[in-house]
């Protein structure tokens, strides 16, 4: 039995919501269907990488849900990992085409022109040439609220880590005085 809800709590984070529950609940379905059970809330979520049997089952399409889209590259990205890991020499390898897939992920551009699926930049277009200057300005506003909050962490943990060094050097300077003092005792 198949269900969705537009809540879309299941295609979003791979929990299946209370709204198809509670259909589920209705249409006596006691026992949870094995496509709603997600290899990551078994006993097996750990062990070596398995292609999810379900996500055959799942749309192919690219609305898809994030989930499964999740799924998938993260398993690819394990059994990549695995292999990467094995040598140095394949660690270099993966980490350079690592770099190299990173550069082509970051210039697929989202348009609404094309009905919500992305273009693929050649390597000679400049990524910047296609934003418009709102889009710009857009992201600089992004950018820079997000810098602002860094700062202000950063200036929070910095307040922080004096702090523990004042305490610490407070510390130092009672203990040393209990050591002066025992060693004077001491000569007495």
């Amino acid at each position: 039995m198949k269900a969705s809800c537009s809540c879309q709590m299941f295609e979003y984070s791979g929990i299946i919501c209370r709204h198809i529950l509670a259909v589920f609940r209705a249409k006596n379905v006691l026992t949870l269907p094995s496509q709603y059970v997600l290899k990551r809330w078994t006993r097996n979520a750990k062990t070596g990488v398995l292609l999810d049997e379900h996500a055959s089952a799942l749309p192919s399409s690219s609305h898809e849900s994030t989930t499964v889209r999740y799924n998938n590259l993260r398993q690819e990205a394990i059994k990549y990992v695995e292999e990467g890991a094995k040598s140095i020499q394949t660690y270099h390898v993966a980490m350079k085409a690592l770099q190299e897939a990173s550069k082509k992920v970051c210039t697929v551009k989202p348009t609404t022109a094309n009905g919500g699926r992305s273009e693929l930049l050649t390597g000679n277009e400049d990524v910047s040439s296609h934003q418009s200057v709102a889009e710009k300005q857009k992201k600089i506003r992004e950018l820079t609220a997000e810098l602002e909050t860094t700062n202000q962490r950063c200036n929070v943990y910095r307040a922080n880590l004096l702090a523990v060094l004042r305490d610490m050097e407070e510390q130092k300077l009672k203990l040393s005085v209990k050591v002066q003092n025992a060693r004077l005792s001491l000569k007495e």
